[in-house]
């Protein structure tokens, strides 16, 4: 059913915004579909994992995120996924808002939004970080209309062989709400506007405004949804049970597994980095408190040292940044991924060297040279929980001693201070 209203691209120049310039440079899109819920379409969908709820957009922005930096979702935006991330909303009278970011593309594609489709009316708009654009309109199974907002006719032209009523509909409607230009044949726009126009087209479609304010306001599930049917890891998508490794032996694959169970621990411990060679050492040497996506607190000898709190706010005492990097030690995957997966740096039965670091028993492993360094790496992980204890180079040791996992920490903790001292 057409909705009568004067809703045009220009009611939606707030995707220019500075909040959405990630979402625009990077990718999006966006579905809308009837007559369902949110927890039906991920259970249709199939999805896998952990869901998460969160507030608005920037809410979904932040799971997305943590799904990443747990290694559950590969964060680079080019390499082969076996799953996407979508957030879905319940947003009333039967309609649900799917959204996704990062040049995912599920929300576009007839295979793999096939279960979707087949049983809900859909609309829906994308676009990648190259470019690529599509609106889409599915309904009854089948795709009923779909073009490039960029550029329409000629897709718009083949689209009336199969269902000229509503290819006229959809003109109509374009040449209402502008925004997509249907005859820039010359290719001599200087502003683009296309997926400004998309957003108004959907929405005199189905009746549904997707609003700043909505996107603020909504309460969005994120979850993973697989783009493959290859069989997968069990924990590809999920972190593995702790399980002690407190046997005789233990190999690659063991301590990686336990290693990636202690990705959501807090940590508490003091960090003693000692850099230089013999005559010339250099020693570090702070107290500090990490929990994962909400900061980091590091306090030395003369006060508090340094504050990062999640996802962007830091401080420091100056006037240099501390050589001590708590949450680049415990997550210490980052130093390669990316680039190349923490898992695959070693054949998985590659065997540990036992040892201890102070007072802990570990097991011990020589790394490929990290981004930080030109030579190999000797990371020993703790027996009990797999988080790293020592890493250490030729010319280069981190340590942590009085190590405490899973502390509850109040968020005053990672507070910003308001100002650098003078």
């Amino acid at each position: 059913m057409l909705i009568a209203m004067a809703t045009t691209y220009r009611d939606y120049l707030w995707f220019k915004d500075d909040e959405f310039t990630g979402w625009r440079g990077n990718g999006h899109v966006v579905s809308l579909i009837r007559d369902a819920t949110a927890a039906g379409v991920l259970d249709a969908l199939g999805a896998v994992g952990r869901r998460r709820t969160d507030m608005g957009f920037s809410g979904f922005g932040q799971q997305a995120m943590e799904f990443e930096m747990l290694g559950l979702v590969r964060p680079d935006p080019y390499a082969v996924q076996t799953v996407q991330t979508v957030g879905v909303a319940d947003i009333g009278d039967g309609w649900v808002l799917l959204i996704q970011q990062a040049s995912d593309y599920l929300g576009i594609d007839d295979e793999l939004f096939g279960p979707v489709i087949a049983h809900h009316e859909v609309v829906s708009h994308y676009s990648n970080v190259n470019a690529n654009n599509r609106f889409a309109w599915w309904r009854d199974g089948k795709r009923v209309v779909s073009f490039e907002p960029m550029s329409p006719t000629m897709d718009l032209e083949w689209a009336r062989a199969t269902a000229p009523e509503e290819t006229d509909t959809v003109l109509a409607l374009i040449a209402e709400v502008g925004g997509i230009e249907l005859d820039d044949h010359e290719g001599t726009r200087t502003e683009f506007f296309h997926i400004e126009g998309s957003f108004a087209l959907a929405e005199r479609l189905t009746g549904v405004e997707v609003s700043k304010e909505l996107l603020a306001s909504a309460e969005f599930t994120v979850a993973m949804i697989p783009t493959t049917t290859q069989p997968d890891d069990p924990y590809a998508h999920e972190l593995p049970p702790s399980v002690p490794l407190l046997a005789d032996s233990a190999t690659w694959d063991e301590v990686y597994l336990l290693y990636r169970s202690a990705a959501e621990s807090t940590v508490h411990a003091t960090m003693v980095l000692t850099q230089g060679g013999s005559g010339s050492e250099e020693r570090d040497e702070a107290e500090f408190w990490y929990a994962p996506f909400r900061g980091t607190r590091q306090v030395d000898a003369d006060g508090l040292l340094w504050v990062d709190r999640f996802p962007g706010e830091h401080w420091h005492r100056g006037p240099y940044t501390p050589n001590t990097w708590p949450e680049n030690f415990i997550a210490l995957q980052r130093r390669w991924e990316p680039e190349t997966p923490f898992r695959s740096l070693l054949d998985p039965l590659t065997p540990a060297t036992p040892t201890e670091v102070n007072g802990r028993r570990a097991w011990e492993f020589v790394l490929p040279a990290d981004a930080m360094s030109s030579s190999d790496l000797a990371v020993a992980f703790d027996a009990h929980t797999g988080i790293p204890l020592r890493a250490e180079t030729t010319h280069r040791t981190e340590e942590l001693h009085d190590v405490v996992l899973d502390e509850t920490f109040s968020d005053d903790l990672f507070a910003v201070p308001d100002e650098h001292p003078e």
